[in-house]
């Protein structure tokens, strides 16, 4: 009998074991293509603070909430905006605020260079420290249960322990600290809690209201952002504690050593001045302020409003084919939305109209809110006649905005200056802008060129500026 060699005695021994490993090996791809796939926020790009310096800019992620950041008659205000505003200046760049619409995506959001730092209190936990390093505490707090009172004034049938949170539903957001919280608690106890995980663009805020409109049994809060929500909410009870106190701190990411370095220096020395103090009272401890924003209900963009006056203001902005935003910035800054308000030079009302323009328009009734916004926009239409010439739209408005508050002639002597001296007269930045400017100095207010001599050109400069710059907040924050 003929001898077979030991490679064709057992085919299927060798056949096999390779293909088991193959298909190992290409389960084992496919499980790497899948997790990049679905984990693309993990890949953490290095922007420290040499970065941030040269950008000239620190993005910070910010969520709207009636305490940290919110826009109250026009203007950015918060807690958290206010600190992360001052700590730009800090580091000699501007601040360029990141809206967070989904507080589950924080994180990845800050982890995958969307922006710097988390500039809201983040309550410091273990699972969160392996991801993201925390500055030096701002605060603690504890967390507490969220419920509506229920009208006995002895305050039966409410939860008074954890241990009474058996058989309840609770609602919050799932990848929150306070999901976390209610996970331990029912193992500590060994109790079933029922955990409603909420979408992410609910905020603890939103979520405190719907307890107290009765929409939902229980939340969990930090007590420090639960606390002043007493003073709106009035039917809620906030004083069943859930956990010891714990700190509170801003993110950055792991890669970004030097931004949270100078981040705690700062904090430090903040925390020593009493500034940071100071802020915290006057969003946290001063409690009629804080009603009359959140009773205004204008801070929030889910609400999608800025102004009462919205609803004119939108029909204005139609008759001229603006943005409403950018209108409701103009008048922001013209008079901050008080429709009685009376300029030293005598302009009246919402946007500041002078008795002359208003009578060249037919209106004569200024403090009158939709007269006043009617004059106004039919100022801009005509100012839109007078700088047709300008073919961009967008450097249009510049002229325009200029225009609205200095005059079209001095924006004129501008461009006249412009030309004089071998700039565009049909372009803003660096250009007609820089010239407008000069006509506060005599050697430009004097020279022929310059009709109307002299004019605090910065004032102009600086309002289109801002009136810009707010209009970029507004479209982020507020839906078209």
């Amino acid at each position: 009998m003929t001898s077979r060699s030991p490679s064709h005695r057992h085919p299927a021994r060798r056949i096999l074991p390779r293909a088991a490993l193959l298909l190992v090996v290409a389960a084992a791809i496919l499980a790497i293509f899948r997790a990049a796939f679905n984990n693309r926020d993990l890949v953490v790009p290095v922007r420290d603070l040499d970065e941030i310096s040269k950008s000239g800019k620190l993005r910070v992620l910010l969520a709207y909430d009636p305490i940290n950041y919110f826009i109250y008659k026009g203007a950015p205000m918060g807690y958290s905006y206010e600190l992360a505003e001052r700590f730009a200046r800090e580091l000699g760049v501007r601040l360029e605020v990141v809206p967070v619409r989904d507080l589950n995506r924080q994180i990845p959001m800050l982890r995958n260079g969307e922006g710097d730092l988390i500039a809201h209190f983040m309550t410091v936990t273990a699972t969160r420290s392996r991801v993201v390093d925390f500055s030096v505490p701002l605060d603690s707090t504890s967390q507490v249960l969220v419920q509506r009172k229920s009208g006995d004034s002895s305050g039966a049938g409410l939860v008074r322990s954890p241990r009474e949170l058996a058989g309840k539903v609770v609602h919050v957001r799932e990848n929150s600290a306070y999901y976390n919280s209610l996970r331990e608690i029912m193992d500590r106890y060994g109790i079933r809690i029922g955990i409603v995980p909420v979408h992410g663009s609910l905020t603890t805020g939103d979520l405190i209201g719907q307890v107290d409109e009765g929409k939902i049994r229980y939340t969990v809060a930090d007590s420090n952002i639960a606390a002043p929500h007493q003073s709106i909410y009035r039917e809620i009870d906030i004083s069943t504690k859930l956990s010891g106190r714990q700190p509170l701190g801003w993110a950055v990411r792991k890669n970004s050593p030097k931004l949270r370095e100078a981040l705690d220096a700062w904090l430090v020395r903040e925390k020593r001045s009493g500034d940071i103090g100071s802020i915290h009272h006057k969003y946290y401890e001063r409690q009629y302020q804080f009603r009359k924003y959140a009773a205004n209900a204008f801070y929030s963009g889910k609400a999608g409003t800025i102004s009462p006056f919205d609803k004119l203001v939108r029909a204005a902005a139609k008759t001229i084919g603006w943005d409403w935003r950018l209108l409701s910035s103009l008048i922001y800054e013209e008079s901050q939305f008080d429709p009685g308000v009376v300029s030293w030079a005598g302009a009246v009302g919402l946007m500041q109209i002078m008795p002359s323009t208003g009578a060249m328009h037919g209106v004569y009734n200024l403090t009158e809110p939709s007269a006043n916004i009617r004059a106004g926009a039919a100022y801009l239409e005509s100012l839109e006649k007078e700088w047709k010439e300008i073919k961009d739209a967008d450097t249009r408005i510049k002229f325009i905005l200029a225009s609205y508050n200095v005059g079209p002639g001095h924006v004129r002597d501008a461009q006249k200056l412009a030309v004089k001296y071998g700039a565009n007269p049909n372009l803003w930045e660096d250009n007609v802008e820089k010239y407008l400017r000069l006509k506060s100095e005599p050697g430009f207010y004097n020279d022929d060129a310059a009709d109307l001599g002299y004019c605090n050109g910065g004032i102009p400069v600086r309002y289109t500026r801002s009136i810009l710059d707010r209009y970029r907040l507004y479209t982020q924050v507020i839906p078209g």
